[in-house]
């Protein structure tokens, strides 16, 4: 494919797995399974191998992602990163795919809200660092938006960032 999804298109909700087969037909749709509480999210893979991703929402089994429904665009944390098939490895956040490795030069980050910053300065600590992901769950934010404003921060000088494994880590300056 020359060019991979850059949007999700969220088909609806189903029950089971097989179900969801039938609304994904191109990459980057996508269905949740849905039996009490979301179970799966079906996605066609977003690069267009065809194939259809099976992303565990479940975390009474196994490793699973978080999804975020928040403005209506699904979100999911950790990425996705397949270690078969196409090898593909992308962030679904707000709707949006946002490629690591290739395809990085058409990325459309969601839209920036500054209206976070101040309250994501507050919560970081002045005396260590703190990961991002840490103040997303104490905040009840997205991990995505979080992480891109302690970015900003740290761009302007607001906070410091962490380096080599801790490069998502902050504190307050």
């Amino acid at each position: 494919m020359d060019q991979p999804a850059r949007k999700i298109r969220l088909q609806g909700e189903v029950e089971y797995r097989d179900e969801s087969l039938e609304l994904l037909k191109l990459p980057g749709d996508a269905a949740i399974v849905v039996r009490g509480q979301p179970r799966s999210f079906m996605l066609k893979c977003p690069d267009g191998c065809g194939e259809t991703l099976a992303v565990n929402l479940d975390g009474r089994t196994d490793k699973a992602w978080i999804l975020d429904m928040r403005g209506g665009e699904p979100t999911l944390f950790p990425s996705v990163w397949r270690d078969s098939g196409c090898k593909s490895h992308f962030v679904v956040w707000r709707g949006h795919v946002l490629w690591c490795d290739r395809w990085e030069d058409g990325n459309v980050e969601p839209a920036y809200d500054p209206a976070l910053e101040d309250k994501i300065w507050k919560s970081l600590p002045d005396d260590r660092l703190k990961s991002a992901v840490e103040v997303a769950y104490e905040l009840d934010e997205i991990p995505w938006d979080v992480s891109r404003v302690c970015r900003q921060l740290a761009r302007c000088g607001k906070a410091e960032a962490g380096t080599g494994n801790r490069r998502d880590w902050f504190r307050r300056r």
